[in-house]
């Protein structure tokens, strides 16, 4: 039973190492700007997630009380990281959408003066159009 346990928790270990290593290279490609910070904090969640499964390692070769409550903390570290980092990334993109929406906004208020100033100037066009060809014909006649 404890080399079952033992096995999973290597497993595991390798995993949320594995884990780490595409956090580290996502943070690496999104380094800038919102989404580059909140993934630093997800690298740093993780990075929580390799001491808990270290310490959890550790509990099974040497037993120690304490191990279990630092464990804990770590658990509870990594919840509050990745809430955040889901939270700050959250709002970067709410961010991005109320700045598109008011993007399109103003996007349609500069067509709209835009197709007036279309509509004054073919009308003003059409003015000189007509007042020339008034002109021409009063020249022939």
């Amino acid at each position: 039973m404890t080399f079952g346990v033992f096995f999973v928790d290597i497993i595991l270990l390798v995993l949320t190492l594995l884990a780490l290593s595409f956090g580290l290279r996502l943070h690496a490609l999104l380094r800038a700007g919102e989404l580059g910070r909140s993934w630093q904090f997800v690298v740093w969640g993780v990075v929580l997630l390799v001491l808990r499964e270290i310490l959890r390692l550790g509990n099974q070769i040497t037993p120690i009380p304490s191990f279990l409550f630092i464990e804990r903390i770590c658990d509870a570290g990594f919840m509050v990281l990745l809430c955040f980092a889901l939270w700050r990334q959250w709002s970067a993109f709410d961010f991005l959408q109320a700045r598109r929406r008011k993007r399109t906004h103003w996007n349609q208020i500069a067509k709209s003066i835009a197709t007036t100033s279309e509509q004054e100037s073919n009308e003003t066009k059409g003015r000189e159009g007509e007042k020339e060809w008034r002109e021409q014909w009063y020249r022939k006649a």
